[in-house]
């Protein structure tokens, strides 16, 4: 009986430390592929953007305020948030650039347009 035993567990196979070591580092891949690439692209997209900011240019914070940048310091930016109000607040802190939209709507065409210029008829 003893030898059923003995060969039955020569039989066996033993990944080795390759084996042990291939879930792990599957596990690290997908990790990588999964949080830390778009998140490195993230924060690349931000510097450039905090990079590009210069006076006058209409921002939204990540708190959701829209302001006008006044100044750029270093780490911080001034932005005026109405009319002779302005607050300081760190280049983190702003989540986006608002670009004006391009209109091609005919002025006469626009809901704002007063109908008291048009003929009557």
């Amino acid at each position: 009986m003893q030898g059923l035993y003995h060969l039955a567990a020569e039989g066996e196979p033993t990944g080795g430390l390759l084996g042990m070591m291939f879930p792990f580092l599957l596990i690290l891949l997908v990790f990588w592929l999964l949080f830390w690439r778009p998140n490195q692209k993230r924060r690349q997209q931000e510097m450039q953007m905090h990079d590009s900011l210069v006076p006058g240019v209409e921002v939204m914070t990540k708190a959701g305020i829209f302001a006008t940048v006044v100044e750029i310091h270093d780490r911080d930016v001034l932005l005026e948030i109405a009319p002779g109000t302005r607050i300081r607040m760190i280049k983190a802190g702003i989540g986006e650039v608002i670009t004006p939209q391009e209109d091609d709507t005919p002025v006469e065409d626009r809901p704002d347009f007063g109908d008291d210029d048009r003929p009557k008829g």
